[in-house]
């Protein structure tokens, strides 16, 4: 009796393994980055966020500031910044809440969640190119390109 063959990749299905195998190094490369690490400069974009993150709760009523000081006549004076939708800070919050004091697990999972994100549009660009074109090879080649 002659041993089973394998299950054959449909050609049709390979296309999104492809686009997924490559978003999948994003986060294989990613787990060493619980640090700030642009050398003397500071990485801006993250301290920014995760200071709003941290600072939105229903005790400052959900404001988006990124510090607070003591105004004159003992009135809390706020560093507003409300640039961006709440959504994306929210999510940070959650990302960012269990992992206490610990700052480098919290900078890791914030990018693990833009990581994340990131991969998302690009399964979602891969599916809406594909639809269009009917091709999913060139709905591949485009979504690698731009991404």
């Amino acid at each position: 009796m002659l041993a089973p063959m394998p299950p054959r990749i449909r050609p049709e299905r390979l296309p999104p393994c492809l686009l997924l195998l490559a978003l999948s190094t994003l986060f294989l490369c990613s787990f060493d980055k619980g640090y700030l690490y642009r050398i003397g400069v500071p990485d801006w974009n993250t301290i920014n966020n995760l200071a709003i993150a941290e600072n939105l709760s229903p005790d400052h009523y959900f404001r988006l500031f990124r510090g607070r000081r003591q105004g004159p006549g003992a009135a809390p004076t706020y560093e507003m910044y409300s640039r961006f939708p709440v959504g994306g800070y929210a999510l940070i919050k959650l990302a960012i809440l269990p992992f206490g004091n610990d700052l480098s697990a919290r900078i890791l999972a914030a990018r693990m969640l833009m990581l994340l994100l990131f991969s998302a549009a690009a399964l979602l660009a891969f599916l809406a190119i594909a639809r269009i074109t009917s091709h999913r090879w060139t709905a591949l080649a485009a979504t690698l390109l731009a991404f």
